[in-house]
């Protein structure tokens, strides 16, 4: 045996007992404690709104935290974005082509006469298509799983077909919402979408554009993912 694989072999004898002894001195600090005399910790609850307050209370805290809110419904859903789109001056739309809304935003756009938004399919590898990603997408859109409105949050469910750099990577965000997906709390959400039966690599949660501070607490938006972040939120009940 060489000096080094004797020197790595000591100096991995050491860690483990490091670490047994470590464990030891915790084991020994708690043994026989009585976990019954732990005083009762209050258990905090959410004040109990209708789902329209509920509603109102998601969109106002999204714009308190800058971000924007577009009510819209199936039908005016894409007029809406088209709109945006030109009112920003962006002429490129990233969609996922196999997410839940792909073949509607083809639809919607490529069927449009005089359409002048050009649709970026991502159905590629980032791997080989970092350029295409970084330098060609001023703006994506995705759908989301559901929203909680205690805290103004959406929920993205990344898959395959909408990975979560279509969310991170472009400076202007779209994401659609449907107020049915709302819920009043995180705990009432992963309880009711019963998240223990199966969960993907990573879930996002949203609460406003991207934002940073430094040291003397100037605030910037758009370091660390997209600087606007636009919410449609779909309510077919109430067209008002």
């Amino acid at each position: 045996m060489s000096d080094w694989e004797n020197y790595k072999m000591n100096m991995n004898t050491s860690a483990v007992q490091a670490k047994n002894n470590i464990l030891s001195r915790l084991k020994k600090e708690v043994a026989g404690a009585d976990y019954s005399k732990l005083p009762q910790e209050p258990i905090f609850a959410y004040a109990k709104l209708t789902h329209e307050q509920q509603v109102a209370q998601f969109v106002g805290h999204l714009e308190t935290n800058h971000a924007q809110v577009i009510k819209v419904t199936t039908q005016t859903l894409f007029n809406a974005v088209e709109s945006l789109l030109l009112e920003l001056k962006i002429d490129a739309l990233l969609y996922g082509k196999r997410g839940k809304y792909g073949s509607l935003i083809e639809q919607h756009f490529e069927n449009r006469t005089g359409a002048t938004t050009k649709l970026i399919k991502y159905d590629f590898m980032l791997t080989d298509n970092k350029e295409k990603l970084f330098d060609c997408a001023p703006a994506s859109i995705t759908s989301s799983k559901a929203a909680i409105a205690a805290t103004g949050s959406i929920v993205l469910w990344p898959t395959e077909e909408e990975p979560r750099t279509m969310s991170l990577v472009p400076p202007i965000h779209f994401v659609i919402v449907d107020v049915k997906d709302i819920f009043s709390d995180f705990s009432t959400l992963i309880e009711e979408q019963a998240w223990k039966n199966g969960l993907p690599t990573n879930v996002l949660l949203i609460s406003g554009p991207s934002k940073t501070a430094d040291i003397q607490q100037t605030l910037a938006y758009g370091a660390h993912g997209p600087k606007e972040l636009i919410v449609l939120l779909v309510d077919n009940d109430n067209n008002t």
